[in-house]
């Protein structure tokens, strides 16, 4: 069976990202993000943030769960690399933003969702699988389907939230190699995508570990 998560609290993780938006970006930018979400809306307050239960947040309302989770996260890691002297290259708006936007292509696209309820019991049952990929959709992997939605309501993005939003993934990123891996050479320009990565890989560790506590009434590591 499909949960979701309470309506009311849904609302409230939605008003509180504009919240974060309209606190971080230029009111420039600001509008042009409000009117991307107004467009969406109907998306955001259902889509999971992925389609399998023990992976994280695979519930309605599970987006807005998952990307708050990472902005917090985004904030907590610069802090942590910043107190070891580590190089904060990147405004707070750019950090903000990319955190914001890095799953945005799990909305889907302006026709299609990409999730949608699966409705193979078999598969729910034995896998978990609650969600399934709309097949209608034009493939695209996650971040390019991010940067797609955001030129398409105008939003222009400096290159260190278009390369955070990309990489996000980190190595799990089949095309990623070329970016991390560079013959040797120093990589990346900036520390966004690492800190990116870092918050959305333990937001993903702490979600999964909440569906546990959930599950079984304590978390298994087996």
């Amino acid at each position: 069976m499909i949960t979701m998560q309470d309506t009311e609290q849904v609302v409230e993780n939605l008003t509180e990202l504009l919240k974060i938006a309209k606190e971080n970006y230029s009111e420039e930018r600001y509008t042009k993000v409000e009117k991307m979400y107004e467009t969406l809306q109907d998306r955001i307050i259902v889509a999971p943030a992925s389609g399998v239960a023990h992976y994280h947040s695979a519930y309605a309302g599970g987006y807005l769960v998952h990307v708050l989770n990472v902005i917090k996260a985004s904030l907590k890691i610069t802090a942590v690399l910043k107190a070891m002297d580590g190089d904060i290259d990147f405004t707070k708006e750019e950090l903000v933003f990319a955190a914001m936007h890095h799953d945005l292509g799990k909305l889907g696209d302006l026709s299609h969702p990409y999730y949608i309820p699966n409705t193979s019991e078999w598969h729910i049952k034995n896998k978990g699988e609650y969600f399934a990929h709309d097949t209608d959709i034009q493939y695209m992997s996650v971040p390019d389907r991010s940067l797609f939605l955001l030129q398409h309501f105008g939003i222009q993005i400096t290159q260190k939230e278009f390369i955070a939003i990309k990489l996000h993934d980190g190595m799990y990123g089949e095309g990623n190699k070329s970016y991390l891996m560079n013959n040797g050479k120093l990589p990346m320009k900036t520390n966004l995508p690492y800190v990116l990565h870092w918050a959305d890989h333990i937001s993903t560790v702490a979600e999964r570990d909440q569906w546990k506590l959930k599950e079984f009434g304590e978390v298994k590591t087996d």
